[in-house]
């Protein structure tokens, strides 16, 4: 299939973003910025993306789709995963408990957010496949789903991450309703309406900054709040689609961004390790986390080339593009 090359720009933009956030933790050893500020956002960004993606104007087949889900998402996930889990403890010099790795990565702990998109896109499959892709069956069951996200109490150990499952279920939605009306939206392909939503997300980004938000995966403990916000987010993603430069760098993560997301703990982990050994902590100097967010953009650059041109059967490719 043709690459589309805004869809491989902002995937990059969002998988920057995680690597971002997971510096942050690692080499300052906290989150200065807050996880919902930006995190939830490239979080989401992915899921409509995935969305936007499910549409096409022939039947859709749910054969073929999971076979799809299978090879480029779930066994990557048990790969990459067992590799990483063992790695972490090697770095860290710690004991291989195998009884351990192996129920995280068998409950789908091991990598919380490869686990929910892998449990939302079956979920929306076997949907789309039983409604035929009609929209009182979708949206009746992406409500549902949101519901049950936000009153059932939120638990990080939930098997295959069926909780994320659920709001990953209402973004799908959101993307594939996108793509099968997006003639609708060019009356906000504008830069007037992209600097209206951009402004609002601001003021909005300033208001979170300034509320006591606990963290969890996708963050929705005010649901106003995480409503306006992701609608404006979104808004404005969709609005600036038809002015996206190209930008070849981030354009290939974006298209590497599944091996990405695998090495956004290992990377920013080994870097952070280094660096502290070297005795370049960071201390509140700013110049100091750039440099070590441009080492772990650029080992897990490297990394990510490494594994498509020599072992590309490990994310589902058979060829080395």
């Amino acid at each position: 299939m043709e690459r589309i090359g805004w869809i491989d720009f902002l995937r990059g933009i969002s998988m920057i973003l995680i690597l971002v956030f997971h510096t942050e933790v690692y080499y300052k050893e906290y989150d200065v910025t807050p996880y919902y500020i930006y995190t939830t956002n490239a979080i989401v960004l992915f899921y409509f993306i995935s969305g936007y993606l499910f549409y096409r104007q022939e039947e859709f087949s749910l054969k073929k789709k999971a076979k799809g889900i299978i090879r480029s998402l779930l066994i990557p996930y048990f790969i990459f995963t067992t590799i990483i889990a063992v790695l972490k403890v090697l770095v860290r010099q710690q004991t291989i408990d195998w009884q351990e790795i192996v129920i995280n990565i068998l409950s789908g702990r091991a990598s919380w957010f490869i686990a929910a998109l892998i449990a939302g896109e079956l979920l929306f499959s076997i949907i789309l496949r039983i409604s035929r892709g009609k929209h009182l069956w979708l949206s009746t069951v992406a409500f549902v789903c949101f519901a049950i996200y936000y009153i059932i109490p939120f638990n990080q150990h939930n098997y295959w991450q069926w909780q994320d499952a659920l709001m990953a279920f209402v973004f799908l939605y959101l993307g594939y309703i996108f793509h099968q009306y997006r003639h609708a939206f060019h009356i906000i392909n504008k830069p007037l309406y992209s600097l209206i939503f951009l402004l609002i997300l601001i003021l909005i980004k300033i208001y979170e900054y300034h509320v006591d938000l606990p963290m969890r995966n996708i963050a929705v403990e005010n649901v106003p709040l995480f409503l306006t916000d992701v609608i404006v987010w979104l808004l404005l993603v969709i609005s600036v689609i038809n002015y996206i430069p190209r930008f070849k760098m981030i354009e290939w993560t974006g298209r590497h961004c599944i091996v990405y997301y695998f090495l956004a703990g290992g990377c920013p982990l080994i870097i952070s390790i280094l660096l502290n050994k070297l005795k370049f902590h960071y201390d509140g100097y700013f110049y100091r986390y750039l440099t070590a967010f441009v080492l772990v953009y650029g080992l897990a650059t490297f990394l990510t080339w490494l594994i498509y041109r020599y072992i590309p059967f490990v994310t589902g490719k058979n060829n080395r593009k």
